[in-house]
């Protein structure tokens, strides 16, 4: 696993890849400047003021094997339980739906983590463009090992920088009503 996170270079435009500005850094997203958090999740935490409360816990976790069996555990359990649907009319993020996309997907876990005993200040929602340039909702994971990914297109944990998403922006750890640019 540590060799897979220790990656300088992230997937571009198309998937093409470009270095990256802060190589050292690598196994960890760069947030920018603050920016306009997506505006269905401010609907979101209007509708759930309780997943969006300001962050708590440690904002990086200790990756054992255990809480990395979590991650998959979890992972996998809410890729099989939500049937992919595409949202008509205005968007609408719902934890434990029946159907629904990719936000379902990532705030469905980012609650189950917390639920289970995961630091909420280490899980970030994250806004990126698949490789066909589709804007998708993933969650960051943030671990010793780096930032890892949850994402509903596959099973596997993935170091963000291995995903072959484009990252636009994430939410703060501390203040998850908070949103940055990634650099």
């Amino acid at each position: 696993m540590m060799a897979a996170l220790g990656s300088q270079a992230a997937a571009g435009p198309a998937g093409l890849v470009r270095p990256l500005k802060n190589a050292a850094n690598a196994a960890f997203l760069q947030q920018g400047r603050e920016t306009v958090a997506p505006f269905a999740h401010v609907r979101f935490c209007l509708a759930s003021p309780a997943e969006c409360r300001d962050g708590s816990g440690e904002s990086t976790v200790e990756l054992s094997a255990a809480k990395l069996n979590l991650l998959k555990s979890v992972n996998r359990r809410v890729n099989a339980a939500i049937e992919p649907e595409m949202p008509d009319g205005p968007e609408t993020w719902v934890i434990n739906p029946e159907r629904g996309n990719c936000h379902d997907y990532a705030v469905t876990k980012r609650h189950e983590l917390v639920r289970a005993g995961w630091p909420s200040a280490s899980l970030r929602l994250a806004v990126a463009y698949t490789r066909s340039g589709i804007g998708h909702l993933v969650v960051i994971v943030r671990t010793t090992e780096g930032d890892l990914v949850l994402d509903n297109l596959t099973d596997r944990i993935v170091a963000w920088n291995k995903s072959g998403l484009r990252f636009v922006s994430v939410e703060a750890s501390d203040k998850p009503r908070v949103w940055y640019a990634i650099q």
